[in-house]
């Protein structure tokens, strides 16, 4: 019985010590990241039977256990997620609310000032302070749209660095995560790896999130919210950020041998479909912007259809020019392609093939199935294609409408004094193709219609004056400048220079001006035009007109030929466009309303990311404190347990001492 009772207080003595010994190191642990706070599990010893009497033999510790709420973990992973998806979008579209939405000294002011320097240039059209008055307006209204769009670019280009080291550090975890199963299942009792492993999870879950699947070895299994497997044991499956690319999927039996092409960028990806079977030029598919969700429509609702061609005929589809290469069978009905004029995430399956994971909405917003939807990734590739592509897109759309626009009446304005030479600003990839195929930024404007020049002599009295017919489905640039050089009689030559660009010259004559251009020619070569570019990066004041003041025109050639002092009709014109409705990104609406919308649409994203953020913080800070509750340490809990342990300590010694000298006693009595 004397040894019962020895081995009784030994064994309380060394529970102590280990109680003593975890509740130090909980102390000890309680800033590090992660940490969840352990306790030391009791279990009553068996008991022995003396004199017929059942004796207990003390306690033994059966365990030192984490202590984490396994479902409350899983809320606080889902509530994190979304709570790192809408911090990580809220970053970049609080930027893109602050440059727009400027009260003063903003894109919208210059927009307003340019206008309104037209306006005031109609009261003094001959003024060469007007003149000077809207150069200034102008150049300050393409250096805040060139800014902007530079502005732009550099988010996306953050944006895009941002995912790649994402994407890196997220397939670091699921590297350690795998290694630290192996080791956790090597040493199930391991609480600091588990801890260590958990905290990792965390991480990870931070960027993409994932649900935890724990296994009976100890290990997890981590899958993506869409069931995408990340770590199963010791296997990985990694992540890969990719640029643009395209992918196929024939039908079986389709002979098709060639190569989808495409040039040009988009915040959209483009799933297509072959709805008849033939060669390039002939068969037809269709389109669809949300993975093949819905198809495209026309303004009937029935779905659009596009003939595949060649490098020479694309489909344009979201911004994206798309050919094919190469085919010298028939396509198959069926036959399926995915273009992503973009950079995404994939994932990488066993074999090696990459699945596209990279997160995509419909029409309406909601996110389509089995893409990536929580964690900062999803929250970046929403703010970079939901926002800040869309809006550099809306941004191009009002740089394109403002020059075209403008340029279409400016170019058959007369200015201040004749022309001598002049030199478009846009150039044609093919010169001896139809206009429509000549590769002009504006070569989709140009239509059937009539275009009169008119030369002068020294005198300034009209000496010739011809009118050219213009069909950008037969004539070419090349044509063009033949047919204008014969009708000119040689008082005004034209010719196609090296680059492209169509040159007007006098000859004989003393100058020369545009009469009239019912075919927008001369706006789509840039010729007698006050803007180059064609999109909010590169529109620019045309150097013709900002290198001499006068060549801006305020008016227009009276039906004698000769430019009436005061007329004020091309200023008008232009003036009037700031609440005219236009064609602008596909839609009729004024310039100023555009911009207005693309404006509101900027705002309403960042207030709705707020909300969403604010919402999600609360979930995800109330599952953190109910997780905390029970895994954080308590420093002062923790010195409760300490003094408790030091007594039981005590208490173990003084048993081993009475045991002691009970022995002694029965020693003396031998």
């Amino acid at each position: 019985m004397i040894n019962n009772l020895y081995n009784i207080a030994s064994n309380a003595l060394k529970n102590a010590q280990t109680s003593v010994n975890n509740a130090s190191n909980n102390v000890a642990n309680a800033d590090t990241a992660g940490y969840q706070r352990t306790q030391t599990v009791y279990e009553t010893g068996n008991s022995i039977t003396i004199y017929g009497l059942a004796m207990g033999t003390g306690a033994n510790i059966a365990a030192i256990v984490s202590l984490k709420d396994k479902f409350v973990e899983a809320q606080y992973l889902d509530a994190s997620a979304d709570l790192s998806r809408e911090n990580a979008a809220l970053t970049y579209l609080g930027q893109l609310d602050s440059l727009f939405n400027q009260a003063e000294g903003g894109l919208s002011e210059a927009l307003s000032d340019y206008f309104d320097a037209w306006n005031e240039l109609t009261t003094d059209p001959d003024s060469l302070a007007g003149r000077e008055a809207l150069l200034g307006a102008a150049q300050t209204l393409v250096y805040a749209l060139n800014s902007t769009a530079s502005q732009l670019d550099s988010m996306v280009d953050a944006v895009n660095a941002e995912i790649k080291d994402a994407v890196s550090s997220a397939n670091q975890l699921i590297v350690d995560i795998a290694k630290a199963n192996a080791g956790v299942a090597a040493n199930p009792g391991d609480n600091q790896l588990i801890s260590d492993r958990d905290q990792m999870i965390r991480e990870l879950n931070a960027i993409i999130g994932v649900d935890v699947i724990e296994q009976e070895n100890g290990m997890v299994t981590i899958l993506t919210d869409e069931g995408y497997n990340l770590v199963d044991g010791t296997e990985t499956h990694l992540l890969v950020y990719a640029t643009d690319r395209s992918t196929q999927s024939l039908m079986r039996g389709s002979a098709y041998d060639g190569e989808l092409a495409f040039s040009g960028s988009s915040s959209e990806e483009i799933v297509i479909e072959f709805v008849s079977s033939g060669a390039d030029g002939t068969a037809q598919f269709k389109a669809s912007l949300d993975g093949g969700k819905t198809w495209l429509a026309d303004d009937s609702g029935d779905t659009m259809l596009f003939t595949s061609g060649d490098a020479d005929s694309p489909v344009t589809i979201a911004g994206v020019d798309i050919w094919f290469d190469g085919g010298t069978a028939d396509h198959a009905a069926g036959d399926t392609y995915t273009i992503v004029p973009k950079s995404g995430v994939y994932w990488e399956s066993g074999d090696g093939r990459l699945v596209n994971i990279t997160p995509l909405t419909d029409a309406s917003g909601t996110a389509v199935g089995g893409r990536t939807s929580s964690g900062a990734l999803a929250g970046l590739f929403a703010a970079r294609d939901d926002a800040i592509l869309p809006t550099g897109s809306g941004l191009d759309d009002l740089a394109e409408a403002l020059a075209w626009e403008v340029n279409a009446i400016h170019s058959t304005g007369a200015g201040l004094t004749h022309h001598e030479t002049l030199t478009g600003s846009y150039a044609a990839d093919r010169t001896d193709a139809p206009l429509e195929q000549s590769g002009l930024p504006f070569a989709d404007r140009i239509k059937d219609g009539e275009l009169e020049l008119v030369t002068y002599d020294a005198d300034g009295a009209v000496s010739t004056s011809a009118i050219i017919a213009v069909d950008p489905e037969i004539d070419s640039l090349d044509d063009l400048a033949t047919s204008i050089t014969l009708a000119m009689g040689g008082e005004l030559t034209a010719s196609v220079n090296a680059d492209g660009q169509l040159v007007l010259s006098t000859g004989s004559a003393a100058g020369f001006e545009i009469a009239s251009d019912s075919s927008g020619l001369l706006a789509a070569l840039g010729l007698n035009t006050f803007f180059t570019g064609s999109d909010a990066s590169d529109i620019a004041v045309n150097a013709h007109a900002s290198a001499n003041i006068s060549a801006i025109n305020a008016g227009s050639l009276g039906s004698d030929g000769l430019a009436a002092s005061g007329a004020n009709d091309v200023a008008e014109a232009i003036a009037a466009l700031s609440d005219t409705s236009v064609q602008v990104g596909g839609q009729e609406r004024s310039m100023s309303a555009h911009f207005a919308a693309l404006v509101a649409s900027v705002g309403s994203a960042a207030s709705s990311a707020t909300l969403r953020a604010t919402y999600a913080s609360t979930s995800a800070d109330y599952y953190y404190q109910q997780q905390a509750s029970a895994s954080e340490v308590n420093v002062d809990e923790e010195l409760i347990d300490l003094i408790k342990f030091q007594q039981a300590y005590k208490a173990a010694a003084q048993m081993i001492t009475i045991t002691r000298s009970m022995m002694d006693t029965v020693l003396d009595m031998v």
